[in-house]
């Protein structure tokens, strides 16, 4: 296919971005404009996870053992409710070597029965009916676990994603746990194929094609009317570190040309709109944020 540049233009006052479509590099104009008055954005921890440093700061940190977050983001939007991301299966809270096996060693999970993302919500006093649109930035087992307590909301996932977790090759056998999403094969996907989603068409909640982590993995821009643009970059920029220092992460699941492209096109998100960015996995940033029931507006 050819390399060339291909131009996209929307009828909106914007600026422009790089998006992948295909092979085929596209400058894509996205709305700047802040998100209805009404606008929520809650931050959740799911649990707490140990992985060595260098996982996520490419050969940084070899050897040193990290507790981090698992993040759960609710998004209140009058046009309905969006989650961004499930966290772990509730069972992990009771036994988690009994339902993940290798991985609970591995990953050394912390989490009550009141970290599930149906129990959080219920705190809120949002049922899993209530959510319209799960959106996940990967299928992998600390993003994806709860997803089996949404039956009746609609899923935006990469096609590409749904590719390696629901028939994985042995490249990615082992990254994906298909217990936690087996029981979702009949529940409704909206496949995104190598392309971003401005979901209610209002520019306040969009999903951007990035790459990196897992080859389907995708980022939530969030434009709130007073805090402004908020960006959750899940496994691309999952520290403060990936961007000071300009380093990926330790686990890419794509080539290193790709994976850097995917960060730049965030970092320009960032510097243009002089957004906020929730890293996932941080283990500082969590603690000065703002926790539900509190939110950002």
């Amino acid at each position: 296919m050819s390399s060339q540049i291909v131009k996209q233009e929307l009828v909106i006052k914007s600026k422009r971005l790089t998006t992948f479509k295909g092979s085929v590099l596209m400058n894509v104009s996205i709305p700047l404009r802040s998100g209805p008055n009404e606008m929520r954005l809650y931050y959740m921890i799911g649990a707490f996870l140990t992985w060595d440093q260098s996982i996520f700061t490419y050969s940084q940190g070899m050897g040193k053992p990290t507790e981090v977050p698992t993040p759960i983001f609710l998004i209140d939007h009058p046009e309905g409710k969006v989650l961004f991301e499930t966290g772990l299966h509730r069972n992990v809270a009771v036994d988690a070597e009994g339902h993940w096996g290798w991985r609970a060693r591995d990953w050394k999970p912390r989490m009550t029965s009141d970290q599930a993302v149906e129990c959080q919500l219920d705190k809120l006093g949002v049922s899993p009916d209530d959510i319209r649109y799960v959106v996940l930035s990967c299928l992998l087992p600390d993003h994806a676990g709860g997803m089996r307590a949404f039956p009746n909301a609609t899923f935006i996932v990469q096609f590409r994603e749904l590719q390696d977790a629901w028939w994985p090759d042995r490249r990615v056998l082992d990254a994906y746990h298909f217990e936690d999403i087996k029981p979702t094969r009949d529940f409704k996907f909206w496949e995104l194929h190598d392309e971003d989603l401005d979901i209610y068409g209002d520019g306040s909640i969009e999903v951007l094609f990035t790459p990196h982590h897992t080859r389907g993995e995708q980022t939530m821009i969030v434009r709130l009317p007073n805090t402004g643009t908020i960006v959750l970059p899940a496994g691309v920029i999952s520290w403060a570190a990936n961007l000071e220092q300009w380093v990926m992460t330790g686990t890419p699941a794509v080539a290193p040309t790709v994976a850097y492209a995917s960060m730049d096109r965030l970092k320009h998100v960032i510097d243009r709109e002089n957004a906020m960015i929730i890293h996932d996995h941080d283990p500082e940033q969590w603690k000065t944020l703002r926790k539900a029931p509190e939110f950002y507006d």
